[in-house]
């Protein structure tokens, strides 16, 4: 198993309802109040037009779903908006177009519907914000933290963020592109969010949706304390649709007054004087695992249930190529003399074998993501008529940095040809604000390297995770991953960014081990945040791991580091899961999880996450609960003839730990994306059940 964190992939449709002033029908030609028809005519007219988008905004990076409503359209057109095609497309009927909207540029956009011979357009018919926000839906108690990132942006400390006009708390200002915030309280619906610094100002309209009970988009736990009334509901993890004839139970479901089925949406309430928190709650459904939540404190519970064989994907299929291409020159030189024969800053060959080189890559989506590997290497041979060198690089579609990263490559330290080893970094160079969309190629992009890579940075751990426990696998080794994080234009990995490891490396882009028996270490070649990365910072994470990259293991994420001139001292590390009963390849005494972590971490999680999965990976039970809880009961659900986890049978346990923002009590699924988290740990066994 890879160090890869779970990532939960959230494809939620937008509503059908229109803007407004329109009515929520099928869109007709103006004025003629009659429904268009499939026409046969290549360019626009009364029947084949663009009327509207529903939304007609969404972030500068792209993946809104949205419907493109008009009349006349075919199953072979082509929508694109902003001079970019769409990132997918699903054909509904000739008046609609679910579609996933392209990068663009903050700003009123054109919606195209393309097909040979012509095409029908709307102008400023969808607007990209230059603000995302994650995630961008909260309770109206207040009190979601929410990271906005941005495009273009010049965020800076003292920067004032508000939803609908009042001011949020605890802002926090990452880089000039990325900043954290917790939500004030609202009214239900919509709201606009501004960031406001002493010389811009940045808007988005209804970039942001309260909710009165749980999350409709990402379930969890919400609606405060409970007081004597529980809303639960019970939905398909991969449709979103509620289950109806859900059993739900609050308590144990042997005995509690607290159980019955869902009605037809799903949706089951529980009322009496002694319903107050903490409580546990279970739900199970035919042809679904069994879950539930313990130890929360919560009016509303949204629960999610996995079914053994997920559904086909829903939403607009891609729209064929998706990667994109970008081509420019690499120029030395600085704001003056930009230019030069000379790569002034890389040294000189010091061996014959010896030779300076550039690789030309994009930045990654995030610390975790892999960036693009460079197409081909530029050698340098100095031509005093040569001021510039072209390149081309593939890009995912989205908005991006474009780095060019020089220095020297011997192939005498080569002997695979892998191009990685043997290659020394000194300098780099960035082209900021590039924006693709799917199959596009783009040119005269230009990079200047004029950023050299002799800044450094101290990181010490303390009081990391124990290594080499006799009698555990694992962990063996610290490692620290760290980059540059330019916000909404991405990462670039410290050290050898976007090229290839060997094979037999077992690590990943940006990633350092430390000596055996050390817990700092001083990470070199590193930009200093000026010229092409001034208003970017630093992200860093480091844990202990295990040899190969498997579990146990356990990370913490530290954001927002923008100096160099004291160590970083990263710690609250969680303590690595350690099974007690039943033990590794054991059988359990009972119907419960117990386990317990090995000092000297000892900082507790926001949530603790566990999962049992049969012989063949089909899922059987997902419990979640508050960090502090290290015995956990399995419910029994053999009053309704339902018997987990099977009998003898060897299950796989799988307990995470998890630290982000916020109180267990305000839970979304959400959290289980790396995103927001903050620290987390791991393991996983094989055990049976009696």
């Amino acid at each position: 198993m890879r160090r890869v964190a779970i990532v939960l992939v959230l494809a939620v449709l937008a509503s059908c309802s229109a803007p407004p002033g329109k009515d929520a029908i099928d869109a007709a030609p103006p004025g003629d109040g009659t429904a268009a028809t499939d026409a046969g005519v290549d360019a626009a007219t009364p029947t084949f037009f663009v009327q509207y988008s529903d939304p007609d905004h969404g972030p500068f990076r792209g993946g809104t779903i949205a419907t493109v409503r008009g009349g006349g359209f075919r199953e072979s057109d082509e929508v694109w908006i902003g001079g970019r095609r769409v990132l997918g497309q699903r054909f509904i009927d000739s008046r609609r177009f679910e579609i996933s909207t392209p990068p663009g540029d903050p700003g009123p956009a054109t919606i195209e519907v393309r097909r040979a011979g012509g095409g029908a357009t709307r102008d400023q018919a969808f607007t990209f914000d230059a603000l995302a926000l994650d995630p961008p839906s909260g309770s109206v108690a207040g009190g979601t933290f929410v990271t906005v990132t941005g495009f273009g942006t010049d965020f800076v400390d003292g920067a004032v963020v508000t939803f609908d006009g009042v001011p949020a708390n605890g802002v926090v200002v990452q880089n000039a592109q990325r900043l954290t915030a917790y939500a004030p309280p609202g009214v239900a619906g919509d709201a606009d969010v501004t960031v406001r610094t002493t010389g811009d100002q940045y808007r988005a309209d209804r970039a942001y949706t309260y909710f009165t009970t749980g999350d409709p988009n990402s379930g969890g736990l919400a609606g405060g304390h409970l007081a004597g009334t529980l809303n639960v509901v019970v939905i398909d993890q991969y449709t979103k649709d509620g289950i109806p004839g859900a059993f739900v139970a609050v308590g144990d479901p042997n005995t509690t007054a607290y159980r019955g089925t869902t009605d037809a949406l799903g949706q089951i309430t529980f009322s009496g004087p002694d319903l107050v928190g903490p409580q546990t709650v279970v739900a199970w459904a035919a042809d679904h695992e069994a879950a539930s939540f313990h130890c929360f404190d919560a009016a509303n519970v949204t629960m999610w249930l996995r079914a053994p064989v997920p559904p086909p994907a829903e939403g607009p299929p891609p729209v064929g190529t998706s990667g994109a291409m970008i081509r420019g020159h690499v120029v030395f030189g600085d704001g003056v003399g930009l230019g030069s024969p000379f790569w002034n800053l890389v040294p000189e060959p010091r061996t014959p074998t010896e030779k300076k080189r550039i690789y030309v890559t994009s930045a990654a989506g995030s610390l975790t993501g892999a960036p693009a590997p460079p197409i081909a290497p530029i050698d340098y041979t100095f031509d005093p008529m040569r001021l510039a060198w072209p390149y081309e690089v593939s890009a995912r579609p989205g908005a991006l940095a474009v780095v060019a990263i020089a220095g020297l490559y011997d192939s005498a330290l080569d002997p695979d040809g892998n191009g990685t080893d043997g290659f020394e970094p000194f300098a780099m160079g960035v082209a900021r604000g590039v924006l693709v969309g799917p199959g596009e190629d783009k040119t005269g992009v230009d990079i200047v390297i004029n950023v050299p890579l002799d800044s450094a940075l101290r990181v010490e751990l303390r009081d990391p995770p124990a290594l080499d426990t006799p009698g555990w696998r694992g962990p063996t080794t610290y490692i620290v991953r760290g980059g540059t994080d330019l916000g909404g234009e991405g990462l670039i990995h410290f050290g050898k960014h976007g090229l290839r490891l060997p094979p037999g490396a077992q690590l990943q882009a940006g990633e350092t081990v430390l000596p055996d028996g050390a817990t700092g270490l001083t990470i070199g070649r590193i930009p200093a945040l000026a010229l092409a990365v001034a208003d970017g910072s630093y992200a860093m994470s480091a844990g202990a791991y295990t040899a190969g990259g498997g579990p146990p293991y356990s990370v913490r994420v530290v954001r927002g580091v923008t100096s160099t001139t004291s160590p970083l001292v990263i710690d609250d590390f969680l303590p690595v899961p350690r099974a007690i009963d039943p033990a590794p390849a054991g059988i359990a005494t009972g119907r419960h999880l117990r386990f317990g972590g090995e000092p000297p971490a000892d900082a507790v999680p926001t949530f603790r996450l566990h999962m049992l999965s049969d012989g063949n990976g089909n899922p059987v039970w997902r419990g979640i609960t508050c960090g502090a809880m290290t015995d956990v009961p399995l419910p029994d659900l053999s009053s309704i003839g339902v018997v987990y986890p099977p009998p003898g049978e060897v299950v796989t346990w799988v307990n995470w730990a998890i630290s982000t923002p916020g109180s267990f009590d305000t839970f979304s699924y959400r959290w289980l994306g790396s995103a927001y988290w903050r620290a987390y740990a791991s393991d996983a066994w094989n055990v049976q059940f009696p």
